[in-house]
């Protein structure tokens, strides 16, 4: 387990020769605490392809986690699968992946969805702002908020997008978030990808030594 307060997941990255997405993978998971990488199956990309990904983040014990393909997980063997959607589509991933694989679910920022998510037995949960609210009701939640709400109820780990504002970044740890999400925009560069994962390291530390 890490000493500090949360830890990265990211995607991984897309667009570039398997193997110079390979070399930019390894170089985040050597020099930065990463947990997991999250692999999108375009339908253009081989398991072949995946499964040259899924061995560097093993190599450098990160989970392995596909976005909502259940059965591209499956047919690569796979650490887990992300999913949007409802219970109907958690227990479907669930059914087909087992209890030993990973299930993470996606929902907007409304406690409703978030309340009944967190007792149906799911892994993690990522909270996403750009999700539309199914419960236009509910009173508006902010992320910080929401987050803080959920660690004091649940013992599932729960996952924010990173803000590109630094300060809520912070917020967001300090509220207990478990993971810290990076999309594939990072890699549009790789020495950005660098300097971003770096300055997100850098301040986890910071906050792992002021508690």
């Amino acid at each position: 387990m890490s000493e500090h307060p949360c830890r990265l997941y990211l995607s991984a990255p897309e667009g570039q020769p398997l193997d110079v997405l390979g070399l930019l993978l390894s170089e985040a998971l050597s020099a930065n605490d990463v947990a997991a990488v999250l692999y999108s199956n375009t339908g253009e990309t081989s398991p072949e392809h995946a499964s040259t990904l899924m061995q560097c983040a093993l190599d450098h014990e990160a989970a392995f986690i596909v976005a909502d393909d259940i059965a591209f997980a499956r047919q690569i063997g796979a650490d887990g699968v992300q999913v949007s959607g409802d219970i109907e589509t958690y227990e479907k991933a669930r059914k087909k992946l087992g209890d030993d694989r990973i299930v993470g679910l996606t929902t907007a920022l409304n406690r409703h969805d978030v309340m009944c998510f967190g007792e149906i037995g799911s892994n993690y949960i990522l909270f996403d702002a750009d999700l539309p609210n199914p419960h236009p009701s509910d009173d508006p939640q902010s992320l910080e908020s929401l987050i803080d709400w959920w660690s004091g109820l649940f013992e599932i780990p729960c996952v924010a997008p990173v803000c590109a504002e630094g300060d809520r970044n912070r917020a967001l740890i300090d509220a207990g978030v478990d993971f810290l999400f990076l999309d594939a925009t990072i890699w549009n560069s790789r020495q950005n990808a660098n300097v971003t994962l770096k300055s997100i390291s850098d301040l986890i530390a910071d906050c792992g030594r002021k508690q």
